[in-house]
C-alpha cells in the first residue's frame, strides 16, 4: 500500500510537469503569433484552451482522490495542496495566452507595422516572461527554493518593462505615430504578459510552501 501511495505521488508530480510543458509550448507559440501576426497559430491556441481546462480538471480530481483516500499529512499534504494551487496558476497562464491570441485575431496589429519600436518592446517583455516561466518549471521539477526566489527579482524587471511600454505607447498615440486601436492592443498584450509573470511568482511561492511549510512574504523573497 505504501509503495502504491508513493507511486501515486510520483505520477502526480510528473503529470503536473507535463502540464507545465504543455503550456510552455502554448506560450512559445503565442509569442511567435504576436511577433509574426500569425492568425493560424492564434486560432489553434484558442482551440486548445478547452483541452487545457480538461487536463487541469483531471489532475485536480487526482489530487482530491489522493486526499480523500490516502489522507496525506505533513509534507505529503503540502505537496498535494501545492499541486492544486500550481495547476490553477498554470491554467490561468494558458488563459492569458488565449487572451493574447484573441487580440491578434482582431487584426488591429496589422496597422503601423513598419519600424514599430513599441511592438518590439511588447515582444521583448513576452520573451522575458517566457524565460521566467522556464525557470519556474525547473524550480518546480527540482523543488528548488533558491531558484524559486530568483523569479521574484525577474518580476520586478517585468513590472518596470511594462511601465515603460505604457509610457512609450501612450506617447506614440499622443504624437499620432500609432493608431489608438493598435496602441491599446499592444498595452493589453503587455498587461497579459505582466500577469503571466505574476502567475509565475505565485507558483514560486507554492514551491516554497511545499518545501518549507509556510507561504513566503516579500521579505523572504527579497532574500536572494
Amino acid at each position: 500500500m505504501r509503495f502504491e501511495y508513493s507511486n501515486q505521488l510520483t505520477c502526480l508530480k510528473s503529470r503536473v510537469i507535463d502540464f507545465g510543458k504543455m503550456i510552455e509550448s502554448i506560450f512559445s507559440n503565442t509569442i511567435i503569433s504576436v511577433e509574426n501576426i500569425d492568425f493560424d497559430i492564434s486560432s489553434k491556441i484558442i482551440e486548445e484552451d478547452e483541452q487545457i481546462y480538461n487536463v487541469e480538471r483531471e489532475i485536480e480530481n487526482e489530487c482530491l482522490r489522493i486526499i480523500s483516500l490516502q489522507r496525506p499529512f505533513a509534507f505529503d499534504l503540502r505537496l498535494v495542496t501545492g499541486y492544486l494551487k500550481i495547476i490553477s496558476d498554470l491554467q490561468r497562464i494558458a488563459d492569458h495566452c488565449a487572451d493574447i491570441c484573441e487580440i491578434v485575431l482582431m487584426k488591429n496589429l496589422l496597422e503601423n507595422l513598419e519600424n514599430n519600436e513599441c511592438k518590439n518592446q511588447v515582444v521583448v517583455i513576452l520573451k522575458e516572461v517566457f524565460h521566467m516561466y522556464g525557470l519556474i518549471l525547473k524550480a518546480y521539477s527540482l523543488l528548488d527554493i533558491e531558484l524559486s526566489k530568483s523569479v521574484y527579482k525577474i518580476d520586478d524587471k517585468i513590472d518596470s518593462m511594462f511601465s515603460n511600454i505604457v509610457f512609450s505607447v501612450s506617447s506614440s498615440i499622443s504624437n499620432k505615430l500609432l493608431s489608438v486601436r493598435f496602441g491599446a492592443d499592444l498595452m493589453f498584450i503587455a498587461k497579459y504578459g505582466e500577469r503571466i509573470g505574476d502567475r509565475c511568482v505565485n507558483i514560486s511561492k507554492w514551491i516554497i510552501y511545499i518545501e518549507n511549510g509556510f507561504f513566503p512574504d516579500r521579505a523572504f523573497l527579497n532574500d536572494v
